[in-house]
């Protein structure tokens, strides 16, 4: 079986977020490769695994977590500090992406081990700049559609 590389993993549950993030992927031409978890226990399943496991199966963890903080079963901060608290997991890249933009919010994400922490924007043309902004700052240069590995 092939296996694609994951470049984001987003992490979260409001439906209308995710149709209209992966819509500015698709407007903006990119080609990372996106995976969506819809809530906190789906995010520690896929990046951890479960009963032992660690990871999904395919064992591969995304170059990016982009993590929401407010959603059902575990929230963005619970969600990062199993990922902090994991040696596979713990230098992985996660940038909160909130609509909050409370300064407790801001302060305990970094406590927590957050790499940054972005408002989720207000309008689509900025949505798509700020999908943008996440590519050219925390992925390679080179987006090029990938090959299977494998």
């Amino acid at each position: 079986m092939s296996i694609f590389t994951l470049d984001i993993l987003l992490v979260e549950d409001s439906r209308s977020d995710v149709e209209l993030f992966m819509l500015a992927h698709q407007v903006n031409g990119s080609a990372a490769t996106i995976r969506v978890a819809r809530d906190g226990m789906e995010a520690v399943e896929v990046l951890l695994g479960g009963e032992g496991r660690s990871g999904d199966a395919q064992g591969a963890l995304p170059r990016l977590v982009l993590l929401d903080l407010n959603m059902p079963r575990l929230n963005g901060f619970e969600v990062l500090e199993r990922l902090r608290a994991d040696e596979r997991t713990r230098q992985l890249p996660v940038v909160i992406f909130s609509a909050s933009d409370q300064s407790s919010d801001i302060l305990e994400a970094k406590r927590l081990g957050a790499n940054g922490y972005v408002r989720k924007p207000v309008g689509f043309e900025n949505l798509c700049a700020t999908l943008a902004q996440f590519e050219r700052d925390w992925l390679s240069a080179d987006l090029a559609p990938r090959h299977p590995a494998g």
